[in-house]
């Protein structure tokens, strides 16, 4: 299975300003419908003639459609999960389930499949079992169930890209066109000192239920076909005050109030970081749909490596405790809480993100004059240069 090295397609800077002052027109708009003079906000936004003459290619229909993506890209580092509809510009695979299935086909060793069962007895949980990816087999025995609607579910990764580049998944150009023309540059203004996207492809159906968990990131669940049910616990108060934090907490996480969303084709669900989610797939018809998670929670890990490098023997280090390595016990703290706009001529390092890494950061050569100072180099460092190494250290 191919895969390509992708670069971020920022040869959009025309594009951008089109975008923003198309966003102000939208807003005129709906500003007038609301004052009651008949002004419809489902009509091309016009652009006036001096933007026209600087720039001549731009489209007004296209145009709007990114107007009202950018409510996507809006939702970024916010806290409410919510619904949105397709821009009139996406355009899915025409068929989706057959642009799946011929993915998993290709790529069938390194997909996800699983099936669920309900055994007879007295314990009524589902039982998981995994396709054999090594199996010649595997890939037509998931076709069948998927076809005949059974309880299995499939994911594939189409994406995994930082903002110095990544790969994409042969035939899933169209995700990538996806992120270029709506995402890129939301994802940089809200994560300038670097950030990561990972793109994955989802088949489901027969009532398969996807256990509660939280992702790292940011994530738009793009649906194109079926119907799911996504039950999500937006972040409890406690969570949302951590610097330092790690998502091992499943059971704290659920105590808030769950919110339902019963997902239709041609629907983007956003689920807010760390924000626990269970996901149903309804009924026979196979459900597909992209996810794409993006953001840059950074590990405490990562950021001991950058500073030894930046300072060879400080011999910067961890608690044991903090050292966790799978998914959910890497610990982390998210830089553009404390980088966004407001910030730009700060260059010392905030005092609240100071206080708690150096509360956590342990050097036998350093004193903590010494390591705030070197923490306040790397932030310097980090503001001009996105360091960003991914979510995994």
């Amino acid at each position: 299975m191919k895969k390509y090295r992708i670069q971020p397609d920022f040869d959009l800077d025309i594009k951008f300003a089109a975008h923003r002052a198309l966003k102000a027109c939208f807003q005129k708009a709906v500003d007038r419908r609301l004052q009651g003079n008949g002004a419809s906000i489902d009509q091309p936004c016009k652009i006036d003639d001096d933007f026209r003459s600087q720039h001549p290619h731009v489209n007004n229909e296209k145009y709007t459609s990114e107007i009202l993506m950018s409510e996507l890209t809006d939702c970024l580092n916010t806290l409410t999960p919510k619904i949105l509809d397709f821009p009139v510009a996406i355009k899915p695979p025409q068929d989706p389930l057959a642009w799946a299935l011929d993915l998993f086909k290709a790529a069938v060793v390194e997909a996800d499949m699983q099936s669920m069962e309900t055994k007879p007895g007295s314990d009524p949980e589902p039982q998981i079992s995994y396709f054999d990816q090594q199996d010649p087999a595997t890939f037509q025995r998931f076709r069948s169930a998927i076809l005949e609607g059974r309880a299995v579910h499939g994911s594939l990764e189409l994406i995994d890209y930082r903002d110095d580049g990544g790969t994409l998944r042969d035939n899933a150009d169209w995700s990538w066109q996806i992120f270029c023309d709506y995402f890129a540059k939301g994802l940089a203004d809200s994560h300038p000192m670097g950030h990561y996207l990972k793109a994955t492809l989802w088949t489901s159906c027969g009532e398969h239920i996807y256990k509660a968990h939280c992702d790292l990131a940011d994530g738009f669940l793009v649906h194109l076909t079926g119907h799911k049910r996504v039950r999500v616990w937006p972040v409890p108060g406690p969570f949302l005050k951590k610097v330092i934090y790690d998502h091992r907490d499943f059971e704290g996480r659920m105590t808030s109030e769950p919110v339902d969303f019963e997902l239709q084709p041609a629907q983007i669900l956003f689920i807010p970081a760390g924000s626990m989610h269970e996901v149903v797939a309804h009924g026979g018809q196979a459900a597909v749909s992209v996810s794409y998670h993006m953001g840059s929670p950074f590990p405490l890990m990562s950021l001991c490596a950058q500073l030894n490098k930046l300072h060879p023997g400080a011999e910067i280090s961890l608690p044991q405790e903090l050292m966790g390595l799978r998914k959910f016990d890497i610990t982390f703290f998210q830089p553009s809480r404390y980088s966004q706009a407001g910030r730009d001529n700060d260059e010392a390092i905030p005092k609240e993100l100071a206080e708690a890494l150096l509360g956590v950061l342990q050097s036998n050569k350093l004193d903590s004059t010494a390591l705030h100072k070197l923490l306040s180099f790397w932030w310097r460092t980090a503001r001009r240069q996105p360091v960003y190494p991914g979510p995994y250290p």
